[in-house]
Order: structure tokens, then sequence, then C-alpha cells
């Protein structure tokens, strides 16, 4: 699902994906570990009003946790909360307190969304809307402590809840989130990621690098096509030729392949990468088919022969 949708004629150009970003604390919402990324789709999908492109932001986070007072909602009725807002709490314009589900029931945790169908890339709405989920955090303050500490979710069955985690107040500043921003990029700007990634710069739509100037390992997991993968000339696609592109789009297609074997069945690939498309490989195939000639799968063959070596390969 897509927190936005963009114009047919941008999307001769721009796809949507979705990034796992860890940010410092600014404005009082705090900041996450590299490997938190729980990548869940929104309940804030669907068009922008005019098919502009729009960026959605989710600030998860399992700090703040919710169960039941009843303390038996089952299964289904917990997850069927997952997007609901939490009533009574915080709403703007372009943003909300929802709920989100773990992987048990009767377990919720707070996520505040950033509306991607009204908030329009370059307008600055999502500065401000940011600014105000902090003020609303520190104003809710939530704790076990916090009286009264009931709450109503939106069409939940298992009304009312009641806050789990943390034992004590004071310190919204200090909770670690985990936020995804779901905005349009062209595939020659992924191209330059994974290879920025890669080269462990720095860049602000990259996981942060830790002491040691590296990313975590699913940061690590991201392989970036270079032109020397294609020194062989694959189907004719010679290293001179090959265009970033279709460079982005391979990056892409062997992250996910390659660290494939690493997951269980029961595991999405969507924790793959830190960068994640929002629209299935055949929409975003379709970008680049004009320029990539034979069978996909006999160029996927060659270029998993090769692998990244710092910025060689």
């Amino acid at each position: 699902m897509h927190l936005f949708t963009i114009s047919p004629s941008q999307a001769l150009a721009l796809l949507p994906f979705l990034l796992s970003l860890p940010i410092a604390k600014a404005a009082g919402i705090g900041s996450c570990p590299d490997d938190e990324t729980g990548l869940e789709t929104s309940t804030s999908d669907g068009p922008t009003s005019d098919k502009s492109a729009g960026i959605g932001v989710e600030f998860e986070t399992g700090a703040i946790l919710l169960s039941s007072v009843s303390g038996n909602c089952d299964e289904q009725s917990t997850f069927s909360s997952k997007g609901k807002m939490i009533a009574g709490r915080g709403q703007g314009q372009n943003w909300a307190l929802t709920a989100d589900t773990q992987s048990d029931a009767d377990v919720l945790d707070a996520e505040y969304i950033i509306d991607g169908r009204v908030v329009k890339i370059g307008t600055g709405d999502a500065g401000k809307a940011a600014a105000a989920i902090a003020a609303d955090l520190a104003a809710w303050d939530p704790s076990t402590k916090m009286n009264p500490n009931s709450f109503n979710i939106d069409q939940s069955t298992c009304n009312p809840w009641k806050i789990t985690t943390p034992d004590a107040g004071g310190d919204s500043g200090a909770i670690l989130w985990a936020p995804q921003v779901t905005a349009p990029l062209p595939l020659e700007a992924i191209s330059d990621l994974f290879a920025k990634n890669t080269a462990n710069q720095e860049h602000p739509l990259l996981p942060k690098l830790n002491a040691q100037g590296k990313r975590a390992l699913v940061s690590q997991r991201m392989i970036s096509v270079t032109k020397d993968f294609f020194q062989s000339s694959p189907n004719k696609i010679s290293s001179t030729a090959v265009k970033d592109d279709v460079l982005g789009f391979f990056s892409l297609v062997m992250s996910y392949a390659k660290s494939a074997k690493a997951f269980g069945e029961d595991e999405s690939p969507k924790m793959l990468t830190t960068i994640m498309p929002r629209s299935d490989f055949t929409t975003i195939f379709a970008q680049v088919k004009g320029a990539v000639p034979g069978t996909l799968y006999d160029i996927v063959k060659v270029l998993a022969c090769y692998k990244n070596d710092g910025t060689n390969v």
C-alpha cells in the first residue's frame, strides 16, 4: 500500500519507496537504532487529492505499549486495531496518533503518522506536523502511572486500553522511534543511495553510521550494482553503456535476491534493506525494460557472480 500516489507523467521517472531512517533527537521526538526497522504498511494510504507527489511518515516505537483493560483481547480483535486512532488523543490537520500491532494478541504500540495523502513534497508541512507531534507527545507523557490510564481505540471491540509501558513518565524526549518515510524517488537516486551506503558515506536518506564508521547488518546486506558488474556485457549490456536507472533497478533486485537466504519462511523480505519499494517489481522493471534486452534471468545470473568489496567489485 502507498502513502501517496503520483501522476502518470511523474510515474515515468519516479516510484514510491519507503525509507527506514534513524533520526537524532529533534523537537523532542527521540531517536532509534539502525536495526529497528519494523517495516509495516501504512494505513494512511491512497492518492493525494490532485495526484501530486506526497510524503508520508510513520514514527513507530516499542517503548509505548498498550493492553486491553480486560486483558483478554483476542488476536483478530487486536490486529483489527492497526492504524486506528487512539481516541481523545493527539490529532492535527496532517497527523494522528494511532495504534500499531505487535506479534502478540492484546498488545498494541503507539505510532504517530504524518498523512501522505495531504502532505505534499516541498511545502514544509511535514516539518510542521513533526513539530506538532513532538509537542503532543510531551503533553501526553504516557506511562503506567498516568491518571487516568484508560483510552479507547476507534472501532476496537476490546475498549478500553491502558498503557503498560513505560513505567514512568517525564522523559518523552528519550523515547526511541523507528521513522519510516515514503516518498517518490527516481531509480537514479536509488542507485546513488546504494552506492553511498556501500561506501559508508553519510546521507540524510540512509541510516546513521556507528562509531566505527559503518552501518548495521540490514544496511550491509544492500548490494550496490555498479558498472563493473556489467564488465562481461551480459545480454550485450556493456559497462560503458549501462545507465544509472538500470543500476538502481538491479541494486534492488540483487539485494533482495542475495539476502533472501538469511530469512525464514515466516519472515518478510521487506526486512532485507532499509529501502523498500512500494510498487511491485514488475512495475519497477517497466521503467527500465527498454534498456534491458533479452531475458532478465540471464542478466541476474551474471550479476550474482559479483559482490561489493568496499567501493570496488
